[in-house]
Order: structure tokens, then C-alpha cells, then sequence
């Protein structure tokens, strides 16, 4: 098997995304009974689709929640129903992998004004370690120096350990805080990023693989979140708390960025109650 190094493995996700996009549209518009099981899954198996647009290749920003600036929709399907109904979907073309990379800045600005909620002071702070951006992270990693400085220094940050040693308290209001807006943080990542209108957020996600490389086709309405039974947040338990551990995934530092993962079997064992 060919190995790819993390840059062709990007741009190979990214083409292959792309070619699933094109044989799922083709599907959609040119199979009728493709297209009546989508309306039957959604519920809407006595309307009709009155019309279907794509993003992927021909994807365009649309307005973001900043002033004066454009963003990515998280929808890669738009779905207008003869009955009003708008289907924005969200393909997932493999079982895990990134959802959405971000900067604590901006993952933090953009929280706020997508929600109209203010991220405590301490929240702040403890992202700012955790994810690298405040300025005296080296200068308390190197005071601590505990068993994992040497991975600390390389990609200055606080691995979870270290900042518990700091200050317990940053230590748990993050977990706290990202346990308190589980949903929102759901939202954020699956369905609005940083787009500003509604009709730009997708709201159903969609799992499935037309290029044979896995067998799972599941749809799964984003409201459908909201009223599941879901595990708690927690410090992931390798390299001193690397990551925060999600009911949909993970969130870990990578390259100095938030990089938010998802996990089809994480989100199929709460949605189909099987935790």
C-alpha cells in the first residue's frame, strides 16, 4: 500500500472529498430512487426536490460572523423541498478525522459572537496555555519543567498535567466550560464555523462513501444532538493530557491551532443509544 506523507495525505483528502461530492450529486439528480430513499430518511417522503446545489470544487465563501469578512459554509449539499423545507447537509466521506482547525483567537472571538456568549476570563486564559498563544506558556513550562517539558518546549503549549500544576482552577473551569457548551461547541464545528446566516448552516450530517472506501451511509439530523444522552468532556489520559476528549471526537494543538476531530462511532453510539 502507497504511503502518503502528511501533505499529500491532506491534498489526497481533499480531491478525494471532492470526487465523492461529484458521484453523490450525480446520484442525487440522476438516480430517482436515490433520491426518494434521502426524502424518505429526512422524513419528507411526499415532497419533492425543487432544487440541488454543490459545494466542493465550486464552493464560495459566503458572509462570516467577523465584519467585512468572508468565510467556508460547513454545507456541501443544499436541498430545497417543493414544501419550503431547506436540507443543508454535511458530508462526511471518512469514519474520523478533522471537522474544523481553528486558532484559540479566533475559535474564541468567533464562539462569542456565533453564540452572543462570553467565555470567561479563566476559559481564556486556560485556552491560551493550553493551545500555545499566551505569551508566558514557555516561561511557565520551563518553571514547572515536569516529565513532559521537552514535548512542551517543542510545540510550545501546556499539556494538561502541567497546567493543573499551574493552576488547578484554569484546570478545571476548561473542562468545565467545554462540558457546559458541549451543544454549542457541536454547533460550531458541525454545523455554522463561522458563517453568519442560517441558511448557510447545515443541519443534517451526512456519512457516506461513494469511492468503496467504507460501507457506512447514515444521516443524522443535527437537532437530534440536542436531546441525546452524550459522555462527558475529559483530558485525554496519553502525554500528560494532550487532547480534550469529546462525545463526537477530539479536539487536540496541532500546529498551533485547535484541531477539532470527529468520530462516526462516537456519534452513532449516542445518537442511537447505544453509550
Amino acid at each position: 500500500m502507497e504511503k502518503r506523507n502528511r501533505a499529500e495525505g491532506w491534498k489526497h483528502a481533499k480531491l478525494s472529498g471532492h470526487e465523492n461530492e461529484k458521484l453523490i450529486e450525480k446520484s442525487i439528480k440522476g438516480d430517482l430512487k436515490f433520491q426518494n430513499r434521502l426524502l424518505k430518511r429526512v422524513g419528507k417522503e411526499n415532497s419533492k426536490i425543487i432544487e440541488i446545489s454543490f459545494g466542493g470544487l465550486k464552493e464560495k465563501n459566503v458572509e462570516s460572523v467577523f465584519t467585512n469578512n468572508t468565510t467556508k459554509s460547513k454545507t456541501d449539499v443544499y436541498i430545497k423541498l417543493d414544501d419550503g423545507t431547506k436540507l443543508n447537509i454535511s458530508i462526511k466521506k471518512s469514519l474520523s478525522g478533522q471537522v474544523y482547525l481553528i486558532s484559540d483567537k479566533r475559535f474564541i472571538d468567533g464562539f462569542e459572537l456565533q453564540f452572543n456568549k462570553k467565555i470567561p476570563n479563566d476559559v481564556k486564559r486556560a485556552i491560551r496555555l493550553f493551545w500555545g498563544s499566551a505569551s508566558d506558556t514557555l516561561s511557565i513550562a520551563n518553571d514547572i519543567n515536569g516529565k513532559y517539558f521537552s514535548y512542551e518546549k517543542r510545540k510550545n503549549r501546556l499539556v494538561a498535567e502541567t497546567l493543573k500544576t499551574y493552576d488547578q482552577k484554569l484546570y478545571i473551569e476548561l473542562i468545565k466550560w467545554f462540558n457546559e457548551n458541549i451543544l454549542e461547541i457541536i454547533d460550531f464545528c458541525f454545523s455554522r464555523g463561522l458563517t453568519k446566516n442560517q441558511s448557510d448552516w447545515a443541519n443534517v450530517i451526512w456519512y457516506i462513501n461513494s469511492l468503496g472506501e467504507n460501507s457506512v451511509d447514515e444521516l443524522f439530523p443535527i437537532k437530534d444532538f440536542y436531546n441525546a444522552k452524550m459522555t462527558s468532556a475529559e483530558y485525554g489520559s496519553r502525554g500528560g493530557g494532550t487532547t480534550i476528549q469529546l462525545p463526537f471526537g477530539f479536539v487536540q494543538w496541532h500546529q498551533g491551532q485547535m484541531q477539532f476531530h470527529h468520530r462516526y462511532d462516537k456519534i452513532n453510539s449516542f445518537l442511537n443509544g447505544t453509550l
